[in-house]
């Protein structure tokens, strides 16, 4: 069986919006094999509860299935597509944002887009399959964001666990709101439609969800704010009005979303009476006064040539910061990223490193990856006459063809001394169209990142890239 997991990193978020409903079966994309009863859908199946109001939901009665009965295999296509599609998305991306701070989620795009896959069919599959580099993992993607999105989910609980048992007697015991890494998605559905068994099948499955119903037609604002609100509620609030006034209109007719909320402290905690101001060089050459946290330690770090690269591990190490100080100018490092590049991954040797790095708190405005997307490949799906996915409905009772008509993202990220917190979301937005050992102590090597740099948040088991931005003005804050 396939396997697909709810996601919830602190600060990440997907949504995909799509604007029309089936009433009848359709065939999901290549290699995904219904059941035989093809998944069955209830009309009340449970319902999820967002500000005490209670959300009636339709959902397959499969069970999600375990991440243990994953191949390995699969799992690692899966963080190699994902990875790759990172890198691509990113490449995409930066080059709006040369004189601005960028954090993008891609794994929240890669989750909430494989959701809104399932229902793609033909050319328009064919190119979202490509455009996210699938290539021989397409049969088994939805199973592989599942035990992807439950391993991850299971880092926070271990790392408290370890934390708990290594608390002296007498001392307070860790707080499990600093332990926190949670991935969780949600599909909101015109509730006049009856959605495809097979889709709804693949969401409980994969993602542990169903479809929860909204009067997209008449009601589309109140579903916008719920939506919201569930949003804002799943990433601790660090995500908020992630859909603005107008994303929604009375063509919506589903939205599916993916929400990751991590907080979690680092495995050495940086002391605060170390933290001084110092300058920082922005992307536009001017000088601007920054604290920076500082430490002396043997860290993870490479140099490859290129850039410094460190990595700073979170709580039970199974989580870090990896951060890419370039010798050169960032566009020319940038453009030379791919998913195999030293400063998306956690050095394997480590260095006594004298390490100044600036405190970041950053919010990103909504930002759209439509453009991104496109030029990536993905064509057809924002075609609103040529568009295929009738894997989500078959027969829209109002006759309308399904399409994207955007693709929607935010996030933030906070870096204190104590540790780190991030959050993201990003909606897919759907509509319809009628139609080291002794000896002696080596000199610290001085990495004092006062220029703009990369940074990241890896996964070090997998190697999954969760977080990807950079940093020209540790001043920006952000946020709209």
């Amino acid at each position: 069986m396939r396997t697909t997991h709810l996601l919830a990193l602190p600060g990440l978020l997907t949504v995909a919006l799509a604007l029309a409903a089936c009433s009848s079966s359709a065939s999901p994309p290549a290699g995904e094999k219904p059941g035989a009863d093809g998944g069955a859908a209830g009309s009340d199946a449970g319902g999820v509860t967002v500000n005490g109001q209670i959300v009636p939901m339709a959902r397959s009665s499969e069970a999600r299935v375990p991440a243990a009965s994953v191949p390995a295999a699969t799992l690692a296509g899966t963080v190699s597509a994902n990875n790759a599609f990172a890198v691509d998305l990113y490449s995409q991306l930066r080059a709006g944002s040369a004189s601005a701070n960028l954090l993008t989620s891609p794994i929240s795009a890669s989750i909430a887009l494989t959701m809104t896959y399932a229902g793609a069919v033909g050319t328009t599959a064919t190119q979202m399959a490509s455009a996210l580099h699938y290539g021989s993992a397409a049969s088994t993607i939805f199973a592989g964001q599942n035990a992807l999105s439950q391993a991850l989910a299971s880092r926070a609980a271990d790392a408290l666990k370890l934390a708990t048992e290594n608390t002296p007697g007498g001392a307070t015991a860790p707080s499990s709101s600093d332990y926190q890494l949670q991935i969780v998605n949600s599909v909101w559905g015109e509730k006049t439609y009856t959605w495809n068994a097979p889709f709804l099948k693949i969401m409980a499955e994969d993602y542990g969800t169903g479809v929860f119903l909204q009067d997209f037609v008449t009601q589309f604002d109140p579903a916008r704010v719920l939506i919201n609100d569930w949003v804002a509620q799943e990433t601790a609030n660090k995500i908020q009005n992630l859909l603005p006034q107008g994303a929604l209109d009375d063509t919506t007719r589903m939205v599916l979303v993916n929400a990751v909320h991590l907080k979690l402290p680092w495995s050495a905690a940086f002391d605060a009476t170390q933290t001084a101001s110092q300058p920082f060089t922005t992307a536009s050459a001017t000088s601007v006064s920054t604290p920076f946290m500082n430490t002396t330690a043997s860290l993870p770090y490479v140099d490859d040539g290129e850039a410094q690269v460190v990595g700073l591990t979170l709580a039970n190490q199974q989580l870090a910061v990896v951060i890419a100080f370039p010798h050169g100018d960032l566009a020319t490092y940038e453009a030379g990223l791919s998913a195999s590049s030293a400063g998306l991954a956690m050095p394997t040797a480590e260095a006594l490193v004298q390490l100044a790095v600036p405190k970041v708190t950053f919010t990103s405005p909504t930002f759209s990856l439509a453009k991104a997307l496109q030029a990536m490949g993905m064509t057809q799906a924002f075609d609103p006459k040529s568009a295929n996915f009738t894997g989500l409905c078959t027969s829209p009772p109002d006759g309308d063809n399904l399409y994207i008509s955007d693709v929607l993202q935010k996030a933030m990220i906070a870096m204190q001394e104590t540790g780190v917190e991030a959050a993201a979301a990003t909606a897919v937005v759907v509509a319809g169209e009628t139609a080291v050992a002794g000896g002696p102590t080596p000199t610290p090597i001085p990495m004092i990142v006062n220029r703009p740099y990369v940074l990241s948040i890896v996964d070090v088991p997998t190697g999954a890239v969760l977080f990807l931005g950079h940093i020209v003005d540790p001043t920006q804050a952000g946020g709209s």
